[in-house]
């Protein structure tokens, strides 16, 4: 989930776009970074080059493998770490999902990691619903169809980093205990039903937006070493793409701008 807020004043923290008004936050279905720091990240990484030899078939095969003993281990109550193929875990209806920023980032005074949950009953009833996963598009076809004629809405949630001896900042593979700091509330997200794959907004998001963590006011700025590595990566993309797709840049200034 990539979410781009606009009216956001204040200088930013990449020189580049010190003046936008815009702020993005970026997150996903998984509640930390299995690799939580560049070392463990750079192991992972020469592992997959590795995989990345093995026949196709024997790929497949073994993802099939961990999924199914994923499966198991989940119905008995143990929840395994992501492994060399991945999480393990069958597809499943992605508005029903949970999303976090995984590592964490300033909250003003405070450290914090930010989670956006589903909220009202049409997209919390999607939550672990099983989805055709020998359809390459099924993600987009379930997506566009649900907000033809469907609102969507997702609770903003803050975890405040409460005791960094278990709840640390550089080690972004760390699940911060919701016994110890449990999520906050602090916003909703309302997403209205909308035309959600036409061909000019495919272009506009595309080709024109950029979604960084880095982009940011100061006060909310990503923290620990995996998140400052992903700033460079994530300016070295854009830049790359924006040059082959010969379009500039552009951070929106009111939602009006998007295409219908």
């Amino acid at each position: 989930m990539a979410i781009k807020i606009i009216g956001v004043e204040g200088t930013k923290f990449l020189a580049d776009q010190a003046d936008a008004l815009t702020q993005d936050f970026l997150l996903v279905n998984h509640p930390v970074i299995p690799t939580g720091t560049v070392q463990t990240y750079l192991e992972q990484q020469l592992k997959l080059e590795k995989i990345a030899g093995v026949p196709e078939q024997l790929q497949e095969m073994q993802a099939k493998i961990t999924t199914a003993a994923h499966q198991a281990l989940h119905a008995v109550g143990i929840h395994p770490q992501p492994n060399d193929l991945g999480i393990g875990k069958q597809n499943t209806h992605i508005l029903g999902e949970t999303f976090f920023t995984m590592a964490a980032l300033r909250y003003g005074d405070y450290i914090a990691k930010i989670s956006a949950a589903p909220l009202s009953e049409n997209v919390s009833m999607l939550a672990g619903q099983i989805i055709d996963s020998e359809n390459d598009s099924a993600l987009k076809e379930l997506v566009v169809d649900f907000f033809a004629n469907n609102v969507a809405e997702y609770e903003l949630r803050v975890q405040l980093c409460t005791d960094l001896r278990i709840m640390p900042v550089e080690g972004g593979s760390v699940e911060w205990p919701q016994n110890e700091s449990p999520y906050v509330p602090v916003g909703k997200l309302v997403i209205a039903s909308q035309q959600a794959y036409s061909p000019q907004r495919r272009v506009y998001a595309d080709d024109v937006l950029t979604f960084n963590p880095f982009h940011c006011l100061p006060e909310h700025r990503p923290l620990g070493s995996i998140m400052r590595a992903r700033k460079l990566a994530y300016e070295t993309s854009s830049r790359y793409r924006h040059q082959m797709n010969a379009q500039p840049r552009i951070e929106p200034t009111r939602i009006e701008e998007l295409p219908d």
